[in-house]
């Protein structure tokens, strides 16, 4: 058998579906975080009927699962600031002020994101010199 060309695709063409899928399910997941719906419970002993509010954040939480899933099978990295927006514990969109609390504490001042639903701190220190690896000159690869 003859050895295949190379090609030069890079890891966003040759993955392209995969992280169009896997931004399409973090967008998606932020919609389910941010939905409430009014269900409706039907009595029959009564005969009243009462709604009540139902949010849809756990349909949001499968949805990041999903995305998770989908990136450690292709082995793909996702961006940083989907990782922010994200719980480690409990894959639960952090929506500021809806599923989490926002505070900037410390003397190397940080901000401390706290989830709603399970409790797990997200503290990032705010160094104005620090940059992120994909942001570095000697890292980025060129396509040429």
């Amino acid at each position: 058998m003859a050895k295949k060309k190379a090609t030069n695709q890079g890891p966003t063409q040759q993955h392209l579906q995969a992280y169009q899928r896997m931004n399409f399910l973090h967008q998606a997941s932020i919609l389910m975080s941010t939905t409430i719906v009014p269900t409706i419970d039907n009595n029959m002993n009564n005969n009243k009927k009462s709604s009540e509010l139902k949010s849809l954040a756990p349909l949001g939480r499968y949805y990041n699962n999903n995305m998770k899933k989908i990136g450690r099978k292709l082995v793909l990295r996702s961006d940083p600031s989907v990782k922010r927006t994200i719980c480690k514990r409990c894959d639960t969109a952090l929506i500021p002020a809806l599923t989490a609390t926002v505070r900037i504490k410390g003397t190397p001042t940080a901000t401390v994101t706290t989830c709603k639903i399970c409790g797990t701190q997200k503290r990032l220190v705010a160094n104005p010199k620090y940059q992120l690896f994909n942001e570095k000159s000697e890292n980025i690869v060129s396509t040429e």
